[in-house]
């Protein structure tokens, strides 16, 4: 999992970038983080969705860095082991739930749903910005 993303995933973040006002995002914000439900009409759309967060989170589960030059996933990684993430597949799309342990990895959840939403608005436009840190 170490080392660039594979060509496949760079291709179907773009193509969800690209697609992206197909995508409907809702987010909750809870005490201790966030629960974020994502959809899409277009089948094929939803399950390149549902194969990048699978991906992700492999990848993520494994310690390998996601962005690292982007301050936000850069501490999104370096929390993540204090963070607990439940996932529950929809016919069209996703519904994530992130947990803190505590405060600071809570906020780093919340910061986190923030910029994925920012990237379901904006599309391409936010895939090549960074992000602040949360704490």
């Amino acid at each position: 999992m170490r080392g660039p993303l594979p060509e496949e995933q760079r291709e179907i973040i773009h193509e969800l970038a690209e697609n992206h006002k197909k995508l409907k995002r809702k987010v909750e914000m809870t005490k201790k983080g966030y629960v974020a439900t994502t959809t899409t009409d277009d089948k094929a759309l939803a399950a390149k969705l549902k194969k990048h967060f699978g991906y992700m989170k492999k990848r993520l589960d494994s310690g390998a860095m996601v962005r690292r030059w982007d301050p936000a996933y850069a501490e999104m990684t370096e929390y993540y082991d204090q963070l607990e993430v439940k996932v529950e597949e929809l016919p069209k799309g996703l519904k994530v739930t992130i947990t803190g342990k505590n405060a600071e990895a809570a906020k780093v959840a919340q910061n986190h749903a923030k910029i994925v939403t920012k990237f379901v608005k904006k599309g391409t436009e936010e895939l090549h910005e960074k992000h602040p840190a949360a704490n």
